[in-house]
């Protein structure tokens, strides 16, 4: 992986990306900006790690940390919840994250919205929001420290860990969100609430990479892909699922990757062009204006997490769409130059008070620095990329440096 300075942000985005950004402490990052892998961009730092020659090496130490502490937790299930309040316990829980308790009502309900205050009742064991989290960085960290140390203690307890989630009949999650982001004394579940299935595209390369190495047995990936396929059917037709779809948001952008990334694994790959062809249409210029501003996520009370967390999914469409061959870089529409923009915009965005980098050791930098990192690798040298540039300080132990190489391709 390569560090972007200063100047070389500048020179292609046409921002500024404040020296503040460039002093983050690191925070280990096991399920994060890359939600889909690139099979070369693991084989090339692979490599360069067996040859002695790569930057990747505190990236690697961090995976293996959490690896190691990952080994000593698990199996998760949502049949695991405690304190269930009735229904089928293997679909999944979850309470919104926003909504309180109403001070003025003798129950508290119905519960009212606070916008960007999170209510810790939703990580409660009657829920499975939690395991949920967990089992997805779990699996990133054991798969990944399995492939790069070729240590099998890790891959299995991947695999275990997906066998339980999705798999073994009397542990296994319906492949529904029917329940997601419920309400106390308002919705037992609600469109919002796919935005939480968004964890699952991180399982796909896993498990693939997982299959390839022999921890995961071909009946394995059929039943796994089949549990993809039916949740792809329950997202484009359920209410819920048409609900969310028609989110103009980050919701509804997550929606797009989650029902073009579970269709591509299942093995629908039409069903994923169609999303993924539409997408520039429906998702980036209805939510980018010409300066980059995504105008929706501007109005939360933490902009600039939102607008962060929306182009994310962007750029996972984009590696997506490299996957499948299909054009990012359309004339009337271009999903390269929306994500562009958007970095530009946020990269170049002074601190505004709220949850804007104000400064050294602001750790909320990571993020941008990785899609920086990301969009620059997919984007090519034709972008004004230094290819001899290497990771330092803060950001050395980014994951984002095991999944790509030093040198950037298309």
């Amino acid at each position: 992986g390569d560090v972007l300075t200063s100047r070389q942000c500048r020179k292609h985005l046409g921002g500024v990306l404040t020296a503040a950004l460039l002093a983050v402490a690191p925070a280990l990052s096991c399920a994060d900006v890359m939600m889909l892998w690139r099979s070369d961009g693991l084989h090339a730092v692979r490599a360069g790690l067996e040859a002695g020659r790569s930057d990747a090496t505190p990236a690697l130490d961090a995976i293996i940390g959490h690896a190691d502490e990952a080994l000593t937790r698990g199996p998760y299930s949502v049949v695991h919840k405690i304190g269930f309040r009735g229904g089928d316990i293997h679909d999944y829980y979850s309470q919104g994250p926003y909504w309180w308790p109403d001070p003025e009502s003798p129950d508290g309900l119905p519960y009212i919205r606070r916008d960007g205050q999170t209510n810790p009742e939703k990580y409660g064991d009657a829920f499975d929001s939690r395991r949920r989290h967990d089992m997805t960085r779990d699996v990133t960290a054991l798969t990944l420290a399995g492939y790069f140390t070729g240590e099998r203690r890790y891959l299995d307890h991947a695999a275990l860990q997906i066998r339980t989630w999705f798999i073994t009949p009397d542990t296994l999650m319906n492949p529904n969100m029917d329940h997601a982001q419920s309400i106390p004394g308002r919705s037992a579940g609600r469109p919002p609430g796919i935005i939480d299935s968004r964890a699952f595209v991180y399982i796909i390369d896993a498990a693939l990479t997982l299959h390839d190495l022999g921890a995961l047995n071909d009946e394995d990936l059929a039943t796994l892909q089949a549990w993809f396929g039916r949740m792809a059917q329950w997202l484009e037709t359920s209410d819920n699922g048409r609900g969310e779809r028609a989110a103009r948001n980050n919701h509804g952008t997550y929606y797009d990757l989650q029902l073009a990334a579970f269709h591509w694994f299942a093995g629908n790959t039409e069903a994923a062009a169609r999303v993924v062809d539409r997408f520039c249409e429906t998702r980036i210029a209805p939510q980018l204006a010409a300066d980059g501003s995504q105008p929706h996520e501007l109005a939360r009370t933490r902009p600039y997490h939102y607008s962060l967390f929306n182009l994310q999914a962007m750029a996972n469409v984009m590696l997506l769409a490299r996957r499948m061959q299909l054009d990012t870089d359309a004339a009337e529409c271009s999903i390269e130059d929306g994500i562009r923009r958007g970095l530009a915009y946020v990269a170049g965005h002074p601190a505004t008070g709220r949850d804007w980098p104000a400064g050294p050791g602001d750790n909320a930098g990571r993020g941008l620095y990785e899609l920086l990192v990301l969009y620059h690798y997919l984007a090519g040298p034709d972008h004004g990329r230094d290819p001899a540039l290497h990771p330092r300080g803060a950001f050395e132990s980014a994951m984002i440096h095991l999944l790509l190489p030093t040198e950037p391709t298309r």
